[in-house]
């Protein structure tokens, strides 16, 4: 009986480890942190006329990142990046979702979210959805323009890109660019880069 009870506990652990893994989750309870829809993604872009990344101050620390997302060390695939990997619900299906926290010198100086599909037309639909949303919450930009999301058919591997400044000097840049899969499938990406203002030159008034 003692014997049915602890392989039924047992069972019960392992399902509950398995659910946290598949579910993103860090094992110290921490949500490893994806966005779930276009007004999170955006919200966590752009605030108050400046760009920015998952409500997080630039120049931080790689640790503070990791302590604030509740992040941990299988996060960290170079000592320079922090990477989390899920998915990003849209029109029925989802596309694959990644996102990088990454560092120069210790110091947090960009986010990025890239999300990718090998389907044509649904990387397609997605590129229309961002340009509608990106049209509505965002000035306009000021390198290229956002018809750049249009015909999304012919990006090729060099890709197109759009770009905006923010009122502190951070930036947003969005680039659009395949890359070739095994056999004849091309895996179609969108990505979503914000970084911190640039410092100051010193020694120039």
């Amino acid at each position: 009986m003692r014997k049915i009870k602890r392989l039924t506990s047992l069972c019960i652990f392992f399902t509950l480890w398995i659910a946290l893994i598949s579910s993103g989750c860090t094992p110290n309870g921490g949500p490893a942190t994806t966005v779930k829809d276009f007004d999170q993604l955006l919200t966590s872009l752009h605030q108050g006329g400046k760009y920015v990344f998952e409500d997080l101050p630039w120049l931080i620390s790689k640790e503070e990142v990791m302590k604030q997302k509740q992040l941990n060390d299988s996060h960290s695939v170079r000592e320079d990046v922090l990477k989390i990997e899920g998915t990003f619900p849209f029109n029925n299906s989802s596309l694959e979702q990644t996102v990088l926290f990454v560092f120069d010198d210790d110091k947090f100086v960009s986010g990025e979210y890239l999300f990718s599909t090998t389907n044509q037309d649904q990387f397609i639909k997605f590129c229309e959805e961002l340009k509608t949303r990106l049209k509505k919450s965002l000035p306009e930009p000021f390198g290229n323009d956002l018809s750049v999301l249009n015909n999304t058919k012919n990006i090729g591997a060099q890709g197109k890109s759009v770009m905006w400044k923010g009122e502190d000097g951070s930036y947003l840049r969005i680039n659009l660019f395949t890359t070739a899969q095994q056999g004849d499938k091309m895996r179609y990406t969108v990505q979503i880069k914000s970084e911190s203002p640039a410092p100051e030159r010193k020694g120039l008034q």
